[in-house]
């Protein structure tokens, strides 16, 4: 685990996790479900690493020298960590949405260069593919960090409503936040063991997910490639 991550979290549990979200929501190499599990170990009362005590309330009458009050250790709350975890995704995915809605309207240079880019045409299709496939391609982006950045951006060029996207967005993460927290709070006694057996499964995750983007490419280009050719009258390629 990052060093840094783990020592922001300790120090600053709440406003932490949120923060970090934000960044790694703006495109920041940090894998949400790492400061997410951590933050479920930190919750748990047993194993957490934060060491806040105080002492509850003495009965009257009680000797507090030779019987001292026990102590309680003061760790974050899992639903409270689960709050400002939705507030620090969305926050993050949300600039990136803004980014995508006004990025193209500066008089900035790389304003400029993304009008040369993103020129008429292009902005067309993405919104018409947007109309029809953006709640689905935001919900799976989601859970794909390669690409989530740029499907955040491309839902504000899209046009997609900011209400719709943060509803969407919001549903993922009530998915995935809740359970990583749960996942750290449970197997707080094996946290090792558990990033080490998440880390094997992302990379099954991340090599299906090039895969099927690698397929999405071919098949559009194909498609693209046929209604050129028909459009142009050519005999379309057969496969004997």
């Amino acid at each position: 685990m990052l060093p840094f991550v783990q020592a922001f979290l300790t120090r600053f549990t709440y406003v932490a996790l949120s923060l970090i979200l934000i960044a790694a929501g703006c495109g920041v190499p940090i894998p949400e479900d790492v400061p997410l599990i951590f933050s479920g170990y930190l919750c748990n009362p047993i194993q957490s690493p934060i060491a806040t005590i105080t002492a509850p309330s003495t009965p009257a009458g009680t000797n507090t020298q030779t019987h001292p009050p026990p102590t309680k250790p003061i760790v974050p709350d899992p639903t409270i960590m689960v709050l400002f975890g939705l507030a620090g995704m969305i926050g993050g995915d949300s600039i990136l949405w803004f980014i995508g809605r006004n990025g193209l309207r500066g008089n900035n240079p790389i304003s400029r260069h993304l009008r040369k880019v993103m020129h008429s045409r292009r902005r067309a299709k993405i919104e018409r593919y947007f109309q029809k496939h953006g709640n689905l391609t935001l919900f799976i982006g989601r859970f794909f960090p390669v690409v989530r950045a740029t499907v955040f951006a491309l839902c504000g060029l899209g046009k997609m409503p900011y209400w719709k996207f943060v509803a969407i967005d919001g549903l993922a993460g009530m998915l995935f936040i809740p359970t990583m927290i749960f996942l750290g709070y449970h197997f707080a006694a094996n946290i090792n063991w558990l990033f080490g057996e998440l880390a094997a499964v992302k990379h099954v995750l991340y090599i299906a997910g090039a895969v099927a983007i690698t397929a999405g490419v071919v098949v559009y280009f194909v498609h693209r490639r046929r209604m050129r050719q028909r459009a142009s009258g050519e005999p379309a390629d057969h496969v004997n």
